[in-house]
């Protein structure tokens, strides 16, 4: 009888110490979101949204975490797991991520989504990431910061080192051990966006040398116009690559915060130096006429006049210099004369003096007329389709990346389907440029 009362309540205890360890972590709910893409090297992502989402209408800090080589997987439920692996998704799983931070007396509370990529990310997929977040979250977008480990520091190194524009759609960032050249125009693209960083690395990382973190923090701070506050970086003394454990670890403090606080000190507060009203675009006779009126300007440059085929990757049509040298505003007025079929999405890039520029808000205008060429599937893959109703005698195609450089080119006569082989290509938006003896015809297309 004695021998069955001891065994009883050590089952007792031990269901009350699994009730507790359950509870707390329950307490943290990571969502796995299998098969759901954030973009198109994507099938999956674990999400987590910190108590009181659900019923509240606040917006809330984004953190997004990028795994490292070792977790590539399909986003099916037999391999998402992979990305709990490492870092800030590993320390939700355990239950030990803090569910607030509390940064110079203010409470903030993280949305965290953990992309699991099919193969090495490309800078694209962080900014679909990012859309993908703004579009089905109530993401604060002032506080959008970037984590990531080996294969995920080095994209959140190459993501804003890819565009300026990307700069400046992220508050903060913390590469570790990230594996990325440090090139000098990404060092200046990450500078002019004013980007936080802290970098991290082992000095005798045998994988990623540590030189790429030190030559990435130095160049930035090295430009013309370095960010306030400079890059900082942390190399530990160890012969691992990983630098990661070390960290995360919420004990692991510099100036008395650990990173997750000391992202949360910067957030994106852009005072626009021209104050820009009217921004228009429509259809004339085939093309499009773009105009704006300034209120002011102060210290400007001029302005950009870009255009995108889907409202992501744009491409600059023009530069157009500022007309005021005075704190008074002037019009403007720019006409594209061939734009794509279909949705031409326009925007103009205020740049002041300094070299740091501010995007106006997007305007969209559907071109309608026909055309002789459909291009399909777009975005593409591997293989692209010119589908012509015409005969084409001696006609050259020219396809360009978004610097201008021809990177294919044939000529075809005939009537069909031309067949472009584009597997080869990078992603990114091209131009295609069909050349026939009296005219010419422009198109555009994505390769994904």
């Amino acid at each position: 009888m004695k021998n069955i009362s001891i065994a009883s309540l050590r089952l007792v205890v031990i269901i009350i110490f699994s009730f507790f360890i359950s509870f707390a972590v329950k307490a943290q709910v990571q969502t796995p979101k299998y098969g759901v893409s954030m973009t198109v090297n994507s099938n999956g992502y674990y999400e987590y949204l910190p108590s009181g989402y659900s019923s509240g209408i606040g917006k809330y800090p984004l953190l997004i975490f990028f795994h490292g080589l070792g977790e590539l997987g399909d986003g099916s439920e037999a391999q998402l797991s992979k990305v709990l692996a490492n870092g800030t998704p590993k320390q939700i799983s355990q239950g030990i991520f803090p569910e607030s931070f509390t940064v110079k007396g203010q409470s903030f509370k993280f949305i965290v989504l953990s992309p699991q990529f099919t193969i090495w990310p490309y800078p694209y997929d962080v900014d679909n990431i990012i859309n993908y977040a703004i579009k089905n979250y109530r993401v604060d977008t002032s506080r959008i910061y970037l984590t990531g480990i080996s294969m995920g520091g080095g994209v959140v190194w190459e993501y804003p080192g890819e565009d300026v524009n990307f700069a400046k759609r992220i508050a903060a960032m913390v590469p570790i051990s990230g594996a990325a050249w440090p090139a000098n125009f990404r060092c200046e693209n990450i500078a002019l966006g004013n980007v936080a960083v802290w970098a991290t690395h082992n000095d005798q990382d045998p994988t990623v040398p540590s030189s790429y973190t030190i030559d990435f923090v130095n160049g930035i701070n090295s430009q013309p116009y370095p960010p306030n506050p400079l890059a900082k970086k942390t190399i530990f003394s160890s012969t691992d690559h990983d630098a990661w454990t070390k960290t995360y670890d919420l004990n692991f403090k510099e100036n008395g915060v650990n990173v997750y606080e000391w992202m949360l000190q910067y957030s994106r507060n852009i005072v626009l130096p021209v104050s820009t009203i009217n921004f228009k675009a429509i259809e004339k006779n085939d093309k499009v006429e773009i105009s704006w009126s300034t209120k002011s300007e102060t210290n400007n440059r001029g302005f950009n006049v870009q255009r995108s085929i889907d409202d992501i990757n744009f491409t600059t049509l023009s530069f157009v210099n500022s007309k005021s040298s005075l704190a008074n505003g002037s019009s403007y007025t720019y006409i594209d004369n061939q734009p794509i079929i279909g949705n031409n999405y326009y925007r103009i890039v205020q740049v002041d003096e300094n070299g740091k520029t501010v995007n106006s808000p997007v305007v969209n205008v559907v071109i309608k007329k026909s055309t002789a060429f459909t291009i399909f599937p777009n975005p593409v893959g591997n293989q692209l389709n010119i589908q012509s109703n015409l005969s084409l005698q001696n006609a050259k195609i020219y396809i360009r990346d978004m610097n201008g450089r021809n990177v294919y080119e044939t000529d075809f006569s005939g009537l069909g389907n031309i067949r472009v082989p584009v597997s080869n290509l990078a992603p990114g938006m091209y131009s295609i440029t069909i050349i026939e003896p009296n005219k010419s015809t422009q198109l555009s297309f994505i390769k994904r």
